[in-house]
């Protein structure tokens, strides 16, 4: 599988804590059934996925893995480039209302 291929990726959002000087890092994570972690590069569709921590979304991107840091060990953490996402959850319902 190319790294550059177009995955699909269900999963909910989780918030991630903020890394000490790195303005580019990711604020979530899409996390599937299986535990896997998939931090969001925060650009382009994937900015919108801060606005739904815990929703169930199925998202379509490209994984990569990051760079390894001594922090990491030898599991660096899996990129997601966000091409499109869909909420897979009751946030398009009625009784949902952010703004109450």
């Amino acid at each position: 599988m190319s790294s550059q291929e177009v995955q699909t990726i269900r999963g909910y959002v989780q918030a991630l804590p903020k890394a000490q000087g790195k303005e580019d890092a990711a604020k979530v994570a899409v996390v599937t059934d299986d535990g896997m972690e998939y931090q969001v590069l925060h650009k382009s569709a994937g900015m919108d996925l801060v606005d739904y921590i815990s929703a169930d979304v199925e998202v379509q991107g490209i994984v990569a893995p990051a760079s390894a840091t001594e922090e990491d060990g030898e599991n660096p953490p899996l990129l997601l480039t966000v091409r499109s996402y869909a909420l897979i959850d009751g946030y398009d319902d009625d009784w949902y209302d952010d703004d109450a």
